[in-house]
């Protein structure tokens, strides 16, 4: 994932204080071909994890490989009936579908593509093996799911379809306040038609902030135009360095440190949601954020973790010193451009405007 910090500090002081073994992290994983992100594996043995793919030998596969036994895996299509009133809808949709507002399809990645089924050379549809696996035609909305295995807790759900994540989305809301979801990764398209049933930017922004989750990052990958190719990003035909935003994962959270979140909300959260949603916050690189919340719930969870101890682990370098939470703070009320660009880099940097003229 290109928005995570794969080496948090907080989230393992968390689990080792153990804080979390009566009320382990679960997370659902839809779209989890390749198995669960190594980004979660931070809290084990607190760890529980179901994962949701359509790939029958993949999930075989992944079933043989896990060794955690509290992650399982899951042979199915997750969204809503066929009868249900969105999916016709997006059916009407998919009939007016315009390719101007596809512009993927002019992409330097389809000419390579094409460039190279034209040379005898593999081609990105053959490395998606994917798209010829034989895939189950079970399917099941994520509440279903839920109820069916009994989880009375889902702390983050994550989506990744290649289209069909606002509709995934769709069939999780009614368990969103039952079991106290935290937040969603989704895979958004950042280019499509203008309608209501597309998982776009827009329609995924309008679910998730009306049902009081906010943005907290996303990532963008870029997609250069045949008519001037960029480098590609990794040794296939797909993102490239620069060009136009095409796709990205969009991260929403609640915001329990604002003190308006019970107006939103109904109520405060749990002290264990409370600290699972602190690990979130540093995984999604808002280590601020946790600093809020830490702070805002200091009295509650001071029962269950060292509160200024989490702080210090939070806390950035200062001018590449290790320094409390507290120190850093009292360097920021001194004097705040502590926090602007080191002044060597500023010197080093006009020499060399210099060193040019």
């Amino acid at each position: 994932m290109d928005n995570a910090n794969y080496n948090p500090a907080l989230v393992p002081e968390i689990v080792k204080s153990g804080a979390l073994d009566d009320d382990p992290f679960v997370l659902i994983d839809v779209g989890c071909g390749l198995g669960v992100d190594p980004l979660w594996r931070v809290f084990e043995p607190n760890l529980r994890a179901h994962g949701i793919d359509p790939q029958i030998a993949e999930i075989e596969r992944l079933g043989r490989e896990e060794r955690n036994p509290h992650v399982h895996y899951h042979a199915a299509l997750v969204g809503l009936p066929d009868d249900d009133e969105f999916r016709k809808r997006r059916v009407d949709d998919a009939r007016r579908w315009s390719a101007y507002f596809h512009p993927l399809a002019r992409s330097s990645g389809f000419l390579a593509t094409e460039r190279a089924k034209e040379a005898g050379r593999r081609s990105l549809e053959e490395l998606n093996t994917w798209t010829t696996e034989e895939l189950t035609t079970d399917k099941v909305k994520v509440g279903d799911f839920v109820r069916q295995q009994g989880l009375r807790s889902i702390d983050f759900v994550k989506t990744d379809t290649d289209g069909s994540d606002l509709e995934v989305l769709l069939s999780t809301v009614d368990v969103i306040k039952e079991t106290g979801i935290l937040g969603f990764m989704v895979e958004t398209s950042y280019n499509t038609q203008p309608s209501d049933t597309e998982s776009s930017i827009a329609n995924v922004d309008r679910l998730l902030r009306d049902r009081g989750f906010l943005l907290y990052n996303l990532s963008v990958l870029r997609y250069s135009r045949a008519a001037l190719p960029a480098p590609f990003v990794y040794s296939a035909p797909m993102q490239t360095t620069t060009g136009q935003a095409m796709f990205g994962d969009m991260i929403y959270l609640r915001d329990a440190g604002s003190s308006d979140y019970a107006e939103v909300w109904g109520e405060e959260l749990t002290p264990t949601k409370l600290l699972k949603l602190a690990c979130l916050c540093e995984l999604f690189q808002v280590p601020d954020s946790a600093a809020e919340l830490l702070l805002r719930h200091e009295q509650t969870l001071g029962e269950l973790i060292d509160v200024r101890g989490a702080l210090d682990a939070l806390t950035p370098r200062l001018r590449g010193r290790r320094v409390s939470y507290a120190e850093y703070l009292a360097a920021f009320d001194r004097d705040p451009s502590a926090l602007y660009p080191h002044p060597i880099r500023r010197v080093v940097s006009g020499a060399r405007r210099r060193l040019r003229r």
